[in-house]
């Protein structure tokens, strides 16, 4: 059976594909539910990314460390560097100095998608206060 935590994001990347599909006209970047869309996609897409980094290194670091990557341990280099998969961004969790069980595309990928949600969302409601404000402009005059 699935994990219910990954039905959020899996969710949310459902919702915004559906929303972009709707809103997709030409031009379709001035269409907020589109610019929402994206925004919702992209939002998921980067927990989904997050817990991967999260989890790479399985609920075991060091058998994850000898048993799979056939390497060793290095528990005192861990935490002298911060390289134990304690912190939430950026992900780190290595087994020592030389191997790193978060794949190197995990960290740059939560940011792209990151601002890739931020603008998208800013855009959209950019979007929605030029029609509101067009609009008022447009009845008094």
């Amino acid at each position: 059976m699935p994990d219910p935590i990954f039905a959020v994001p899996v969710l949310a990347v459902l919702a915004g594909l559906l929303m972009l599909r709707r809103g997709v006209r030409a031009p379709w970047h001035a269409q907020p539910i589109a610019l929402v869309g994206v925004a919702g996609a992209s939002g998921g897409f980067a927990v989904v990314v997050w817990g991967v980094g999260v989890f790479a290194g399985g609920l075991d670091s060091r058998e994850t460390c000898e048993l799979t990557h056939h390497t060793t341990y290095d528990q005192a280099w861990r935490e002298r560097t911060g390289a134990d998969g304690t912190s939430f961004f950026p992900l780190a969790d290595a087994c020592n100095e030389h191997i790193s069980l978060v794949p190197a595309w995990v960290n740059p990928m939560i940011v792209a998608l990151a601002v890739l949600t931020v603008s998208a969302l800013s855009l959209a409601l950019f979007r929605i206060a030029h029609a509101i404000f067009h609009r008022k402009k447009l009845v008094s005059a």
